[in-house]
């Protein structure tokens, strides 16, 4: 795994960051390296399964768990460092306090969008019944649908950070 927890240690290093902030920096690395081990799993999985299938789902995971042990490891680098301008790796950004004009209604336009979308997938999702014993397309269109209310949850939480509300 190329992203590790160095920077993140140095950067509590070099700004004599609190006990508190240690301490979820610890919690992260903690998590991050339990989180390796799982990679490794999985990587082998992928590769080497038998059944193609499963090596696809597999894939799918690993993709996931991939970008699940990045998010870790910019969190801890953003608390390390205090600002993540600061962090020379890359780091959670830091949220501006108000999202507003432009940003906000095309936010809008996005959560409206993938709520729209939720329920063609689940349409399509009730189509795919017949196929559910012979493909993995039913369980792909289910993955989306979790994806699209993913998506929409985070929009939301951009409006809610609106000056309008």
């Amino acid at each position: 795994m190329t992203s590790t927890f160095d920077n993140a240690e140095q950067g509590i290093r070099l700004t004599g960051a609190s006990t508190g902030t240690r301490a979820m920096v610890e919690l992260l690395e903690r998590h991050g390296a339990e989180e390796g081990e799982l990679l490794a799993v999985y990587e082998d999985l992928a590769e080497n399964a038998s059944d193609e299938g499963a090596r696809y789902l597999i894939s799918l995971i690993l993709a996931d768990e991939r970008r699940h042990h990045q998010l870790l490891v910019e969190m801890a680098n953003a608390m390390a460092w205090g600002t993540p301008s600061r962090s020379p790796d890359r780091a959670t950004p830091a949220l501006a306090a108000n999202v507003d004009g432009e940003l906000l209604e095309m936010t809008r336009r996005l959560r409206r969008e993938e709520q729209s979308d939720y329920r063609k997938l689940r349409r399509l999702r009730r189509r795919m019944n017949p196929f559910g014993r012979t493909t993995l397309w039913g369980l792909l269109v289910d993955m989306m649908m979790l994806d699209t209310k993913k998506h929409a949850a985070m929009l939301r939480f951009l409006e809610r950070r609106s000056r309008r509300g």
